[in-house]
């Protein structure tokens, strides 16, 4: 794969050094005139966004504006039409080793047990049996799941699917997560016990973080930037800071005095879009 030696320039135009360039631990993303077309339909045009390492980002937007087409193509499970992805300075044409996804219908292989679901993408990658068992028994420990490794994906709630796919993600050791939705198809209550786990394990190892959401509330919860895309075709409206410090937790953040002027502002981006012709989800 090719090397990729520039990175992207920020909004303010000024230019931001990869993580392979200032010699620092990968895990810094690279969109660079990003294009995707469906038939003879942009879905994403001329976007640009650069994701430091160890950063945690979420992407809202409309349904249709390409948010999951985004993060597809961060994993390298769909083709870039035109531009480049770069992941600690490797240009995405593929799945990379450094880079775990963890989608939002659990992913999981029902005829395996939970314990064979996270050691499988070891196993795979040429991880000795032992090695592989020793990595799945510890991320499993991590999200809470050590008691269940022999029980199927059918004897588990949404919520504790979920946490199967955050363990098979940690298991791997990414440099990288991205997250479609994760938490998009359990209950409220379980939505938020969720955060509260992925904002602890993000605390201990600080992976590089790309999560698609739908939820304002969710992403001022665990973003350091929350990216806002416009639909038709998918398109960068703003890159806003979360000035909340951390570690956070749910009530921390919704009591923070900067949480619902950043959630009026993601909102007014929203319903803009939504008016000039998006369609809100």
């Amino acid at each position: 794969m090719a090397s990729v030696e520039t990175a992207s320039a920020p909004r303010d135009g000024h230019r931001v050094a990869s993580a392979a360039e200032s010699g620092q631990r990968g895990g810094d993303i690279v969109c660079s005139g990003l294009y995707k077309w469906f038939g003879d339909s942009p879905v994403i045009a001329s976007l640009d966004l650069y994701v430091a390492r160890n950063q945690f980002v979420c992407v809202v937007g409309p349904s249709g504006c390409g948010k999951t087409t985004l993060l597809r193509m961060m994993a390298g499970l769909a083709s870039i039409d035109s531009g480049t992805i770069a992941i600690s300075g490797q240009r995405v044409t593929e799945p990379l080793a450094s880079v775990a996804v963890v989608f939002q219908h659990y992913g999981l292989f029902p005829w395996k047990t939970v314990f064979h679901n996270v050691a499988l993408p070891l196993r795979a990658a040429g991880v000795t049996k032992g090695e592989a068992a020793r990595r799945a028994n510890d991320a499993l420990k991590l999200v809470g799941l050590n008691d269940i490794g022999n029980q199927y994906p059918a004897q588990l709630s949404g919520g504790m699917k979920q946490r199967v796919g955050l363990a098979r993600a940690l298991a791997i050791q990414p440099e990288v997560v991205l997250l479609d939705e994760p938490f998009a198809a359990v209950d409220a209550q379980t939505r938020e016990i969720l955060q509260e786990e992925l904002l602890a394990l993000w605390s201990r190892y600080q992976q590089t973080a790309v999560f698609v959401t739908h939820s304002i509330d969710e992403a001022i919860t665990l973003a350091d930037r929350v990216i806002v895309m416009g639909a038709k075709p998918g398109r960068i409206l703003d890159d806003i800071e979360v000035p909340i410090g951390r570690p956070r937790s749910v009530a921390s953040v919704r009591r923070h005095e900067s949480y619902a002027p950043l959630r009026e502002q993601i909102w007014e981006q929203l319903r803009g879009s939504s008016t000039a012709g998006g369609e809100r989800g």
